[in-house]
């Protein structure tokens, strides 16, 4: 490795990892928001919204990652371009073309990255969020339950509790009111409690001590139990039902279960497998698009870059953004159309990408040696001649009084 490439190398390196966080925290901080008020409404703990936040970063790396590589070579070759560095490049004998090896070769290793991070990270990561998600949503009631705050985990039982020690189940200050079908009623009071979990059976039980329990039955008159000691055993399960196993969705599964699942054949198959069979093509296909999608990003970036030197940084920027939201959103319906068995991958996902890959490719090979304008800068001086147009007839400069 040359000198050349450490410094492009190190540049655009440096220049993707605060792309990379910028993109990230935008598409990120929106959805913590909506995690904290999800937490709120089920009275999960402030715990588990980090570990639903930490699961969904593959998801949204694998949306920030070519987005974000696109941006810091556009911008490093438009600081090349301002600080001259590109002539001197030139006029040292190396090409562009020779220049941006590196970052062509960077792209192709964050392609196969993307494949590990699309293809098996993400399923795991995904099934992990939903899992924890479903935690919160059937928290196990000593988590749900405020101090001093009347809980009614079950139909007709009421629980109250001065303190609660979240870490050692334990209680104080115990108050519990039953009603059974029956129409039978059961008061308990309590000094202390403890919450205990069978390892074997899951089955609850609270051990109060100092007790004091009234038990009226219908037509009868109520009677007092004093006890030293008392075991009670809710109606509702203290651990939250188990949830069920990964693969239950065609995103929950990783780039080789899926290759298994839509190659495997199926006799006898209905028309609901059908669906589910064309599922899984578009998602294979899918992932494998927007991985190796990555590997193309320099080749449009660099002619880009070149061109958006001095003023033409910003319709730059805004174009980029433009046509990679564009090509998203094709193949996000290209994706669906192939999930309903409309088109086949070719169509919905493989032709998309063949048209903006070799756009990509033929605006990087008309770059020379000698930088003569190119399509886009012609392009960005179009847009910022209207755009300083429309500014002057916005917000006229104010003529000297004489």
């Amino acid at each position: 490795m040359t000198i050349l490439d450490k410094y492009v190398l190190s540049q655009t390196m440096r220049r993707l990892m605060i792309a990379l966080s910028i993109v990230l925290l935008t598409l990120i901080l929106e959805r913590v928001l909506r995690l904290f008020e999800f937490a709120a409404a089920n009275n999960a703990a402030f715990g588990l919204v980090l570990q639903m936040a930490a699961n969904l970063l593959p998801h949204y790396l694998g949306l920030a990652l070519p987005a974000a590589f696109f941006i810091s070579i556009l911008l490093l070759m438009a600081q090349l371009g301002d600080n001259n560095e590109l002539d001197v490049i030139l006029g040292s004998g190396a090409s562009v073309r020779r220049m941006a090896r590196t970052v062509i070769v960077a792209g192709v290793i964050l392609s196969i990255l993307s494949v590990l991070l699309l293809g098996y990270l993400q399923p795991y990561s995904r099934y992990g969020y939903r899992a924890i998600r479903h935690a919160a949503t059937h928290a196990v009631w000593t988590e749900a339950i405020s101090a001093q705050t009347f809980f009614a985990p079950a139909k007709g039982l009421t629980i109250l509790a001065n303190e609660i020690d979240l870490d050692d189940r334990g209680l104080s200050g115990v108050f519990v009111h039953q009603i059974s079908d029956d129409g039978q009623e059961m008061t308990i009071t309590a000094a202390n409690g403890q919450v205990t979990t069978s390892p074997d059976t899951g089955e609850t039980k609270i051990v109060l001590e100092n007790v004091v329990q009234i038990i009226e039955q219908p037509g009868q008159a109520p009677y007092t139990l004093y006890l030293g000691k008392l075991t009670f055993t809710p109606d509702f399960p203290f651990e939250p039902t188990p949830f069920r196993e990964r693969g239950n969705d065609q995103r929950e599964l990783t780039l080789g279960e899926l290759w298994k699942r839509n190659t495997q054949p199926q006799p006898g198959a209905d028309p609901k497998d059908a669906i589910e069979q064309t599922k899984l093509n578009a998602e294979v296909n899918g992932r494998l698009v927007r991985s190796i999608s990555v590997a193309t990003m320099p080749f449009l970036a660099v002619p880009m870059g070149i061109a958006a030197k001095r003023r033409r940084r910003g319709p730059a920027v805004a174009t980029a953004a433009i046509l990679l939201l564009l090509y998203h959103y094709s193949l996000e319906v290209g994706e669906g159309l192939v999930g309903l068995g409309v088109v086949s991958p070719l169509v919905g996902l493989w032709v998309p990408f063949g048209l903006f890959s070799l756009f990509c490719i033929n605006m990087f090979w008309q770059i020379d040696q000698r930088l003569r304008p190119n399509k886009f800068e012609q392009f960005f001086d179009r847009v910022d001649s209207v755009f300083q147009a429309m500014k002057k007839r916005i917000w006229p400069k104010r003529q000297p009084s004489e």
